[in-house]
């Protein structure tokens, strides 16, 4: 195995938007293509992965930090790719202040296909609610898998809710059902956007999935139910 090195540059960009995990054992497919994300240190590292080789490849990350009400936060970014046995890692640091920032590694001359693991993890600081946009996007020797059909998201909501309904499942038959015994419905209002309506213990939502993050006000970053790991 080669060592991934990495050099460092400024640039914003866009592309098509993923579903990553929070599970490190089972890890997100990457896509071909712009990977987009939004990491939050209340939720916690997010992870995927790609084969790697034979033959050269480059991996990009690029990071935007999201404050408190939009306002700028210094915000610290730590992208880690791996193999599946830990025999070997390559990390960088990424900060933004409200700016985009961008990290490359490269690995010249792999001599097998390897799948490679990235974490992105968050600040582990938990008094300050931070974190931010993100992209990852690798090319070269390198091969993607399509994503595998899993159960339904069970979610929760997030602490500071008034309404606590504890750990919450989304069915697949549109219900949903609560810890602390409320229940009600959800349904797609716009799929392609991952809008959805909610209606349970008599109040109803309107809310955008993000993943990795969960159920959040439509147009907004508040969490109205976490999703768990």
């Amino acid at each position: 195995m080669r060592n991934w090195t990495i050099p460092i540059a400024f640039l914003l960009a866009t592309g098509c938007a993923s579903a990553q995990s929070l599970k490190p054992e089972d890890p997100a497919p990457l896509k071909a293509g712009i990977n987009k994300g939004t990491v939050d240190n209340f939720v916690g590292t997010q992870y995927w992965y790609f084969f790697a080789g034979p033959g050269d490849v480059r991996v990009v990350a690029r990071f935007k930090s999201i404050g408190p009400l939009g306002a700028p936060l210094r915000t610290p970014l730590t992208v880690t790719l791996y193999d599946e046995r830990r025999t070997w890692h390559s990390s960088k640091v990424l900060t933004s202040e409200n700016d985009a920032v961008e990290g490359t590694f490269t690995a010249k001359g792999l001599d097998k296909k390897l799948k490679t693991i990235i974490s992105v993890a968050p600040p582990s600081e938990q008094l300050v609610r931070s974190g931010g946009d993100y992209e990852l996007e690798a090319t070269g020797a390198v091969q993607f898998e399509e994503a595998k059909v899993t159960r339904d998201p069970i979610i929760r909501t997030f602490a500071g809710r008034m309404n606590n309904y504890g750990a919450t499942k989304f069915l697949a038959d549109g219900t949903v059902e609560a810890s602390d015994g409320s229940s009600g419905t959800w349904k797609a209002f716009d799929a392609e956007n991952r809008v959805y309506t909610v209606v349970i213990g008599g109040t109803r939502f309107s809310l955008q999935y993000l993943p990795g993050r969960g159920l959040v006000e439509t147009g907004g970053t508040f969490i109205v139910f976490q999703e768990l790991r």
